[in-house]
Parts: C-alpha cells; structure tokens; sequence
C-alpha cells in the first residue's frame, strides 16, 4: 500500500513501512519493490510531478530515470512473449512475457524458484538500466526487448533512450568453469559462473541447498555495488568483469543493423515504402538525424557531433522523410501528447501544412482524438480553429468530455476563440456553461491574473444576479469581458 506525501512515498508491505525519498525512488534498484507492477508504473510516473521541484537537486542517476518515465508511453510497448531453455545438467524452461506493465518471467520448470511456475516481475526501468533479472541468453531477444521500449519513448534521442544495458554476445558454455567457494564441511557460500548468468547460494551439511539466486552478467556490470557485494565480494565480482570485458563489444539493438530503417519516434509495425538507402559512411548519420527529430543542434550537445556527417541535400531528403512519417503519424495517433509532440516537431522542422493536417483529421476522429488534435492546434499552431474542435466534443452526452473541454480552455487563456466563448457563456441562458466559465475564470486568476482574482468582481458574476439582469452583474460581466479580451 502506498500513501503519497509532499516529497515522500511511504510504503507499507506487511505491517512494515518504509519512506521512500524522491532521490532514492528515481536512483535506488526496484524502487517500491513488492508491490504489483502496475501500482508501481503509475507510482513512478506521479514521482516524476513530484521531482519537478527538485530536479535542479537530483543526480546525474536521478535526472537519467526521471527523463526515462517522464517519456516512456507504456502503452506502446507492444505485447510479446518469448519461450526459451537453460541448460546445466537438466534443462530447464522459461517464458517471458513482455506489455505495458512490465516484463514478467515465468520459471517454468523451478530453476531459481522454488515453486515451478513462479513468476518474477520486473520494472520497466530495472530491465533498461541493469539488464534481464532473470536468465535470458539470446542476444537476439534481448534486442528485441530493448528495441520494443525504446519505441515506446515519447522523443527518441532523449538523454536515457540509449542509456540502456550493455548488449553482448555472452561467452560460449566451454569459457564459463568458473566456481568459487568458502566455508567448510558444515556450510559454505558458492559462487559458479553459468553460461547465461552468475548464481550464488548457501549450502549446509544437513539442509543441503538453502537457497540458490541469480544474477545476470548485465546485472553484475551495472547494478550499484551495495546491491551486488553481499553476495558477491569485490574481488570475485572484478574477477569476472575481467572475464567479460573480452565479449563486451556494445551490440546494435535490432532498429540499429545496417540496411534497417530507424523510425524517428517509434515503429509503427508496417513497412514504409523501400527508400533509397544512405552510404555506409553516412548510415551513423541518418540515424542520429532521425533520433534527434531532425534538431541538429541535439547531436552536437550530446557529444555525438563526432559521427555526425551528412550534406545540406541529403538533410534536405532526411527532413522531407521525417515529415511524411510525422504527418502519417498524425493520422493515426489516438494519444494526445504524442499527437502533440509529433505537431510541434513538424513545425520545428519547417513544415507549413501543420493546421491542415490537423482540421483534415479531426472531421473523422473519435472524440478523444480530437481531444488531442485540438490540444495541438491550440499549443502548436495558437488556431482559431482550436475552439470550434473543442466545442463540438460538448455535443458528446458525456459529462467526462464537458469536464475534460472546459479543463482545455483553462490552458488556453489567449485563444480567441476560447475567449469569445467564456464570455458567451457567461451572457448564455445555461446555468450549467455558466458555472463551468466561471471555474476558468477563477483558474486563470490562480495562475496569475490577477486581476481576475479579484474577489469582490468576481462575486458578482453569480447566477442568480445573472437571470435576475442585475445591474451589479451587467457591470462585472463588461469588466471581466475588458480583461479577458485585454481590450
């Protein structure tokens, strides 16, 4: 159970509570560890409201985690489910499960759990970060995986959408005959190092095996120490670094081999029609101008300018490319804040048909994507056109879409069009429009108006007054209209 407070998280698992710090929640491995996956992703998201305040305070960990949960979109993590053996003496079967919650590995056959069947889950994050908690040997799949939630990030080329685990070839089965053990006859820890993995475990004369647990190379690479030295001792852990680094070569994710197109936010799951394909001398450029949503300026700050090397005309071709992907993206987004990042980023990059794009969709949408096309007319192209596509959501017998209009008009206090139809609502005959133009008005004197947080003003405007034609009224509605319209 988790109970949010101004900075704090505190957990409570078995009559044990547990105060997690906003640091702590966006640097420490497994953060709220215990608690079903899916409360876990909407914690860390509303951690990620909460360490707006004290970002300028976070470290270089912490901004990385904060940048990864404040871009990933779950929900486009496509769902896929991968079957796979281990072998030592016996083999032993897994199955990972990969959708918007998480990855979930089920130890078929009992290797790690005791019980066979047991299913570990795994936080978005951990699995991006520190690599498989769970044996996964094929490079191929962990590819797979990783390139899986990359395009689930809401801007690729953001600071943590390469920051992921290491890829690598693990060494074949006839390299790994390492083993180490202390203790004596009675007990004694061990150590072996596996084909696809370390295990550690406690041995006693008369229990046998106590327990037996896992820890991926991955893992070993880049979980903190603290995580790792309590079973694994710095010496024996340098040890087999010493034995890894020969295999340690970063692999391209599968969206990064030769001859395969990289899709500028995320994949889409259709084939794009066959393009000309860049020189290999200039493949590593494409890609870093494509991730980078043609902003050039991004290669340079983060220190890829280096590789960088194209010619005027062919980011001429690359723009033109990046466009017609963002403009058929456009066209079948039902998320708002994409729809509204893929907006902003046609207009960065010079395209002059955005509002047309946007009113040509919104005719035939559904209403919660015009929601979000409206979102972007308003945010990207300030249109007039904003608060007619807004207005005709009212039409929906839905009281969750009059809410969610009115709450839009609050964030577009210079719209035009938005302004116009506060005030009509306020001269209108509809008791409900009226109540809810007034909650705007209110809302846009908190935010700094304050000439619309005026009391006594806005006091005034009342219902009651407004049917009975009260003078009083009929003057605080002309000053409220002078200010909303800034005459």
């Amino acid at each position: 159970m988790l109970h949010f407070t101004q900075n704090t998280v505190v957990q409570n698992l078995d009559g044990r509570e547990k105060i997690w710090s906003i640091p702590e929640l966006l640097e420490n491995p497994e953060p709220l560890d215990g608690e079903p996956l899916a409360e876990r992703n909407v914690a860390m998201r509303q951690v990620v409201d909460m360490a707006m305040d004290v970002y300028g305070d976070l470290s270089e960990t912490a901004r990385l985690r904060y940048d990864f949960w404040k871009l990933l979109k779950p929900e486009r993590v496509a769902a896929q489910q991968f079957e796979y053996t281990t072998k030592v003496a016996d083999t032993y079967h897994w199955q990972l499960t990969i959708n918007a919650e998480g990855l979930f590995y089920k130890d078929i056959s009992g290797e790690f759990d005791p019980t066979p069947g047991t299913v570990t889950e795994q936080l978005f994050s951990d699995f991006w970060f520190y690599g498989p908690c769970r044996p996964l040997p094929d490079l191929h799949t962990r590819k797979v995986l990783v390139a899986a939630i990359r395009n689930a990030f809401l801007q690729a080329g953001s600071p943590a959408s390469y920051k992921h685990f290491t890829l690598f070839e693990y060494p074949s089965p006839t390299e790994t005959l390492m083993h180490w053990s202390e203790g004596n006859e009675k007990a004694s820890n061990f150590v072996i190092v596996r084909p696809y993995g370390v295990e550690r475990g406690r041995k006693t004369w008369y229990d046998g095996l106590v327990y037996l647990k896992y820890l991926s190379f991955e893992q070993l690479l880049h979980l903190p120490a603290a995580c790792i030295d309590q079973d694994v001792s710095p010496a024996i852990r340098a040890e087999i670094e010493r034995f890894l680094r020969p295999h340690l070569k970063p692999q391209p994710t599968v969206h990064d081999r030769p001859h395969e197109r990289s899709g500028p936010v995320f994949s889409t799951g259709v084939d794009a029609p066959e393009r000309q394909q860049p020189s290999p001398r200039n493949a590593e450029s494409k890609r870093l101008f494509m991730d980078n949503c043609g902003q050039t300026h991004y290669i340079y700050r983060e220190g890829d300018g280096d590789r960088y090397s194209a010619t005027p005309a062919e980011e001429a071709e690359w723009r033109k490319e990046l466009l017609e992907d963002y403009e058929k993206r456009i066209r079948e987004e039902d998320h708002d804040s994409t729809i509204v990042f893929l907006a902003r980023m046609m207009k960065l990059n010079g395209a002059t048909n955005v509002e047309k794009v946007l009113i040509e969709t919104a005719q035939t949408a559904a209403p919660k994507v015009r929601m979000g096309l409206a979102q972007a007319l308003g945010e990207v192209c300030n249109s007039d056109k904003t608060a007619e596509l807004l207005i005709s959501l009212l039409d929906q017998d839905d009281a969750q879409w009059f809410d969610a209009v009115f709450t839009e008009f609050i964030r577009l206090r210079n719209n035009p069009g938005v302004q116009t139809f506060i005030i009509g609502c306020l001269q209108g005959d509809r008791e409900r429009y009226f109540d809810k133009a007034l909650e705007v008005l209110r809302y846009w004197g908190l935010h700094g108006e304050t000439t619309l947080s005026d009391r006594t003003l806005i006091k005034c405007l009342n219902w009651a007054d407004a049917t009975a034609n009260d003078p009083d009224f009929r003057h605080a509605l002309e000053k409220v209209s002078e200010i909303v319209f800034k005459k």
